[in-house]
């Protein structure tokens, strides 16, 4: 469904000075869960306000640990991040919340509650954010209509298809007006009509409202034919940083994939031997 004309209503923000005009920044970021497991290594990056950017590389490749480092979900081991100026090592566990507001936030592991409507699933992300009522009921019908979601508000998730589901999703990431919006494989599930009709509504979206947009995906023939910013991962590395990708097989994630855990190995060996 078209959404031009759509301009969502606003909501106050917390982060008045601004470090620089990047909406994101990370330099030289780690994440180690444990001192031999590596998820990801010596991350620098910065993303401007209404990219769209797709994050890919094969399963483990730190793909959803990026996109949680930004949404506040866990923080890094080391190095610097910043999110529209804002330094988030800085925050304290209190500020965190208000932090994640920014974020619209699609994820396998945030999927819809099996026992709740449409409308009740999309509500509860205003709820999170203590939103008025009024302004609750606004949104929600708002943003149903947009996503071609309102003829289904009173339906439950085991009565929609997998499309509508993704929509569902998508309308809740929406609907609190973030500033940026983090997808986790939101076509993962979806036939390939269903995948590019949720990836061309996800466009709009950012053409027509500036939302900046960050998508991890191992669609290769998504990324391919979008032709759009893309960071490529492999063992928790950034081994490439590239506009209009295009992908033809995974031997090169393959071959990225085993250089950069031999040259890991390489330098262990060199850390011990000093």
């Amino acid at each position: 469904m078209p959404i031009r004309g759509w301009q969502p209503p606003a909501i106050s923000g917390i982060f008045i000075c601004r470090r620089t005009m990047k909406e994101i920044e990370l330099k030289s970021v780690n994440k180690f869960y444990k001192p031999d497991v590596v998820a990801l290594e010596d991350i620098s990056l910065s993303i401007d306000q209404g990219e769209f950017v797709f994050v890919t590389g094969r399963s483990g490749s730190g793909k959803s640990t990026i996109l949680k480092l930004l949404c506040g979900q866990i923080l890094p081991s080391s190095g610097g991040m910043w999110v529209r100026g804002e330094d988030v090592s800085a925050l304290t566990r209190r500020q965190l919340p208000y932090y994640r507001r920014q974020f619209g936030i699609m994820q396998s592991d945030l999927g819809l509650l099996k026992e709740q409507t449409v409308r009740q699933n999309i509500e509860l992300a205003m709820r999170a954010t203590e939103q008025p009522l009024r302004l609750t009921k606004k949104r929600v019908e708002q943003t149903m209509r947009t996503m071609g979601i309102a003829h289904r508000a009173d339906h439950f998730p085991r009565e929609l298809s997998g499309g509508e589901a993704e929509r569902v999703l998508l309308a809740r990431a929406l609907v609190t007006d973030p500033k940026i919006l983090v997808l986790d494989e939101p076509t993962a599930n979806l036939d390939p009509s269903a995948a590019w009709d949720l990836m061309c509504l996800i466009d709009e979206i950012n053409r027509t409202v500036g939302l900046t947009v960050i998508v991890a995906s191992h669609n290769r023939e998504i990324v391919s034919i979008m032709k759009k910013r893309v960071i490529t991962l492999a063992a928790g590395a950034k081994v490439a940083d590239e506009k209009n990708v295009i992908y033809h097989t995974t031997a090169g994630d393959i071959f990225d994939e085993r250089r950069v855990l031999r040259e890991r190995e390489e330098r262990r060996k060199k850390r011990q031997s000093n």
